[in-house]
């Protein structure tokens, strides 16, 4: 048969294809024994472990209880500042961020007006006989002032309060610092009038003075800002029979405030002679440290992270965090330590709790601020082995090299074996800056500069200290620029051209010690009323007295430093409002303009 005949025979004919399926016919309903996936060579498992390097453990027991038995301590002292004398009981109603940043707050004429509402107010609400003449008598002893202190730079919405509430209310917060006085047995700046003494007014005076001392929380003792260093400098203690610890926060910028916030000081057994260069303990009356021993028994818990490996076999992963895509670099040893702690030994790790009061409680105020640590530890696994853990400052892993050990508190050349628990605040409600003060250096005038950007007005609120100098300049403009005189000079001659009012100079100065300072200064500023001089104005400053800036301080990044409100509630409920500081970065260096023997032509600006 031709080819092409088969073929075309082919096409024409249908085909028919049937196979057989093969399906199984489970004998049992259940599928209990199909999902227990039965391995039939369990020698094969046995060799698979071998490869891996399983058999390789030494101790194959888990852990299953945990006796613990933990030293605590409490914080009982407060030391503010560098001086040892300064040491005194801590208060335990207060959390340790309000007992450090909290300053002594002074209203401005708003809050001195409403505190005077305040004031007459309860006296019309009183027994007081004839309130309205009493009224009148502390408005007169304690006017609101129709003219401003400052009235170059007050801002237009101050000078149309005062134009309001002059004559119309007592001047509270004068008030208030006389009766203080007064009640402490002061003789005042501004004297009572002689109505303060009639029947029911004492009493008055006296609920006036509570509620105005409950607005803020303030200080009693010694501030310890640290103004040369533009940061705080506190001490927590811990005295007791058998040893002194004393935790120093040496440059706290301010915020947020925990336990790496303080070094270790020293340890002073009682009975002993301090170390050189130590501080002994203070020679004040403080109260000691509460020492008890608690014993805790626990349950031990595996330590649990994403992307950790399974401990069971045949049993995978999941890949929500691939560590073995971490891009490390052979330098950076804190991810090369991660990465073996998560791939080699994440399912080794055990943790214990260990419940720590910290805080106060209304029932019971007292201090709650705890250095403790761990004096037992014994550890039983699944075998019934008992093994006790020693600390990691007692093993000696190479000679001449510090054993490894975390969050606990250390100092120079001091290490120890506590960590702390400090009553801090949680969440805190911050105001904007109420005044806020740049320091950055200027190379091109070899000097630095403390920038008002915000200072508090008479309104108790922050205004821009550069739009002030603006308002200067349009009421007080610099002196006119000389007239071309025909057949005369076509140059003229500055000395200087000054900054705006807001750039206060910092002036470089040598201590006795040798030491580099900043020192503030002034500049005489020419207008066409004469000469003004630049001075601060806000607190931060410190005005009243001349003001010093270590040389470090002022870093070639500059440091910003803030004055602030902040809110916050305590574990018992207790509200604290306070006035704070608050030190950063800066924005790196600046120039303000300043120049000398500035030549130029006549009619050029």
């Amino acid at each position: 048969m031709p080819l092409q005949s088969f073929v075309d025979k082919v096409k024409v004919t249908p085909s028919l294809t049937t196979w057989t399926r093969l399906e199984p016919q489970p004998r049992d309903a259940s599928m209990e024994r199909s999902l227990q996936a039965q391995v039939r060579d369990p020698l094969w498992l046995l060799a698979r472990q071998w490869q891996v390097g399983e058999f390789l453990g030494d101790d194959a027991g888990s852990p299953i209880h945990a006796t613990i038995a933990a030293e605590m301590r409490t914080i009982t002292t407060y030391r503010p500042g560098l001086n040892p004398a300064s040491t005194v009981p801590i208060d335990p109603t207060l959390p340790i961020e309000v007992h450090v940043e909290r300053e002594l707050v002074t209203l401005e004429m708003r809050g001195s007006a409403q505190q005077g509402l305040y004031f007459e107010n309860l006296i019309r609400q009183s027994s007081v006989a004839t309130p309205e003449a009493v009224i009148a008598a502390f408005r007169t002893s304690f006017p609101i002032a129709p003219t401003s202190p400052d009235p170059t730079y007050a801002p237009p919405d101050a000078l149309r309060f005062r134009s309001i509430a002059a004559g119309r209310v007592t001047d509270g917060e004068a008030l208030y610092a006389s009766a203080r006085a007064v009640a402490a047995g002061q003789t005042p700046t501004i004297p009572l009038p002689p109505e303060a003494t009639n029947p029911g007014v004492p009493a008055v005076i006296s609920s006036f003075l509570a509620f105005r001392g409950s607005l803020f929380s303030e200080p009693t003792t010694n501030n310890p800002w640290q103004s040369q260093n533009l940061d705080y400098e506190f001490a927590l203690g811990s005295p007791g029979t058998d040893e002194t610890i004393t935790l120093e926060a040496p440059e706290f910028p301010g915020g947020h405030l925990d336990w790496y916030s303080f070094s270790l000081d020293q340890t002073v057994p009682t009975g002993t002679q301090a170390p050189t260069g130590a501080q002994a303990p203070p020679a004040t009356q403080t109260p000691p440290a509460q020492v008890s021993t608690t014993t805790f028994d626990f349950l031990p818990n595996q330590v649990v992270f994403r992307g950790m490996p399974d401990s069971r076999w045949w049993n995978f992963e999941d890949a929500v965090t691939d560590f073995g895509q971490l891009d490390v670099e052979h330098v950076d040893l804190a991810k090369l330590l991660v990465m073996e702690f998560a791939l080699v030994y994440g399912n080794d790790w055990f943790w214990v709790p260990i419940p720590i009061q910290v805080g106060i409680s209304g029932s019971d105020p007292t201090p709650r601020g705890t250095l403790s640590r761990i004096t037992n530890l014994v550890i039983t696994d699944t075998f019934g082995v008992r093994t006790l853990i020693r600390p990691s400052e007692q093993t000696q892993v190479n000679a001449n090299e510090s054993p490894w050990s975390m969050f606990k508190v250390s100092g120079e050349d001091i290490r120890s074996d506590f960590i702390m628990m400090a009553p801090t605040l949680g969440v805190t409600d911050d105001a904007d800056p109420l005044e806020e003060v740049l320091f950055l250096r200027d190379d091109m005038a070899a000097m630095a500069w403390a920038i008002e950007h915000r200072i508090p007005s008479e309104l108790d609120s922050a205004t821009d200290a550069y739009a002030l100098y603006q308002q200067r300049l349009k009421d007080n403009p610099p002196p006119a620029p000389l007239p071309i005189v025909a057949g005369g000079p076509a140059i003229t001659y500055t000395l200087e051209t000054p900054p705006p009012d807001n750039w206060i100079p910092m002036v470089p100065v040598l201590s006795p010690a040798n030491e580099l300072y900043l020192r503030r200064g002034t500049m005489e500023i020419p207008t066409q009323d004469g000469f003004i001089k630049l001075q601060a104005r806000g607190a931060i400053l410190e005005p009243q007295h001349p003001f010093f800036v270590t040389d470090r301080a002022v870093p070639r990044s500059g440091t910003q430093v803030d004055r602030y409100f902040r809110y916050t509630r305590s574990s018992d409920g207790t509200i604290f409002v306070w006035l704070a500081r608050r030190s950063g970065q800066g924005r790196g260096s600046g120039w303000s303009g300043l120049r000398f023997d500035l030549v130029q032509k006549l009619g050029a600006s």
